[in-house]
């Protein structure tokens, strides 16, 4: 960085100018005139596809054929990874210097109510079934079409911020369809990639969520007809489900019949009330590699087989399970019931809103659990359960099969979309880097987070993110998660 007068400061740009945390007060957002100066968009996509070589990276690819490349290129090429080499020959409308970096995939959240970002915050003491009360119960219902957009872009915003570059927004706002085509808006808005998971009405949690009676708002047709015709861009359709805890069977059938005439999948929340719910999908014949299920933490080891056989997927959101008292979360059963086993955010109206620190809670908490029967008979631990590769994988490629993307996304592979992460390596906190995996999965955090491509554009560069958008409706934000939380009488 240079001083007024054009001097070297000794500090780089990205060190000076990159977002601080999870608070979207600190996000830092390329200024208004400053992007064009620099060569590049304020806007949520700051190229414009063509060729972009990435040089001299420390390479973490999640590709079991590859590996980790120190000192290596990735030639990006019309949104998609053309070659990962050393010293790449070719010609490129832009070039982004990683010799300071990290180069990883970028992480994908499996399970998100992006809605909650203008609500940040409120939940933090709250129990599970205080939040069903609260959050469900009321806060829900005070939500207009125009608050669903701001929370939706600038939960995926956030999201991008921390180097997540796919979320599954499970939307149960749904009010309306105003509301469900501006959550839309808002998602597309941020430049993230999404699985819009349209939910349930958020306004009459009695209709909704207690033994419910009500099918699936039939408005998903129309959405997938209008607004996802092809479901082939950067957002896809999903249904989100109440499933077999929260509805009566005959409505758990309509609403996955449904899905599968639509030709999408289905998620629901299961097992944090109690077992038995996917040994009801059992008895219904209703399994299927379709489903995915969050949460899970009562469910019994004969469901989580059941769920393995069937090809299914577990949404694990480890920090919120915690704190709200569904129990602890469910890795190493779903591991070893052989689901795909996957990272989520859930809500950051009462946690933590990266998926760094999601993960860190998931593997150092299996770890804790796997290594207690040795401390309870007075033995000393010889070898750990769970790797960091384990946790990286279960934050990228994990995530993408979960969400049926793994052909697309989760790892650096030629021919994959380019979804990438550049993490500073150069930072207090990740220098010196020793294992980068390690580095990345249990030093590193959002302020390390340097530059985000989606789809081979760049959304963050140097720390700041490129989305005039959002930098334009910050205080509209704020203003709206106010006036909802006034009317709920919080």
């Amino acid at each position: 960085m240079r001083d007024d007068d054009g001097t070297e400061t000794g500090v780089s740009r990205r060190n000076y100018l990159k977002g601080t945390g999870s608070a979207l007060a600190a996000l830092s957002f390329v200024p208004a005139g400053a992007a064009a100066a620099e060569g590049h968009e304020a806007d949520s996509t700051a190229s414009s596809g063509g060729r972009t070589l990435i040089e001299n990276g420390t390479v973490v690819t999640v590709d079991p054929d590859i590996g980790v490349l120190h000192d290596a290129d990735v030639l990006v090429e019309d949104g998609r990874i053309e070659r990962i080499d050393h010293a790449i020959d070719a010609s490129a409308d832009e070039v982004i210097d990683a010799g300071d970096s990290i180069v990883v995939p970028g992480f994908v959240n499996t399970h998100l109510h992006a809605w909650q970002a203008g609500v940040r915050g409120v939940a933090g003491d709250w129990s599970f079934l205080e939040y069903l009360d609260t959050m469900l119960g009321e806060i829900s219902s005070h939500y207009t079409p125009e608050d669903a957009y701001l929370g939706n872009l600038f939960g995926g915003v956030e999201q991008l911020n921390a180097g997540t570059t796919t979320i599954l927004d499970w939307f149960h706002i749904a009010n309306s369809p105003d509301h469900t085509d501006r959550a839309i808006d808002g998602l597309e808005d941020a430049g993230i990639r999404a699985v819009f998971a349209h939910g349930q009405p958020g306004d009459d949690s009695a209709t909704w969520w207690e033994e419910s009676t009500e099918p699936h708002p039939d408005d998903i047709r129309r959405l997938h007809d209008e607004r996802f015709p092809a479901n082939d861009g950067l957002l896809t359709l999903s249904m989100g489900i109440r499933g077999p805890d929260y509805s009566t069977d005959e409505v758990v059938t309509q609403d996955i019949e449904l899905a599968r005439e639509l030709g999408i999948p289905a998620s629901m929340h299961i097992g944090s009330l109690g077992p038995g719910g996917v040994e009801t999908l059992e008895e219904l014949d209703l399994l299927g590699d379709d489903l995915n299920y969050v949460h899970a933490n009562r469910l019994t080891d004969e469901e989580f087989a059941l769920i393995g056989d069937s090809g299914g997927s577990v949404s694990i959101t480890p920090e919120v399970e915690m704190q709200m008292g569904m129990g602890m979360p469910a890795l190493r059963e779903t591991i070893d019931g052989g689901g795909i086993p996957s990272i989520g955010v859930d809500i950051v109206s009462a946690v933590s809103g990266d998926m760094f620190t999601q993960t860190r809670f998931g593997l150092q908490t299996q770890r804790a659990l796997d290594n207690q029967p040795t401390v309870d008979a007075g033995g000393q631990v010889e070898e750990i359960s769970l790797s960091a590769r384990d946790a990286l994988e279960l934050a990228t490629i994990e995530g993408a099969r979960a969400l049926g993307l793994a052909d697309e996304i989760g790892s650096l592979t030629p021919g994959k979309r380019a979804d990438v992460t550049l993490i500073g390596a150069d930072d207090v906190n990740t220098t010196p880097v020793h294992d980068p995996i390690e580095t990345v999965v249990l030093q590193a955090g959002i302020d390390n987070v340097d530059t985000v491509l989606v789809d081979g554009e760049v959304v963050k560069r140097d720390g700041e993110l490129c989305n005039a958008t959002a930098r334009d409706n910050q205080d509209q934000l704020v203003e709206s998660g106010r006036r909802i939380l006034e009317e709920s009488g919080l």
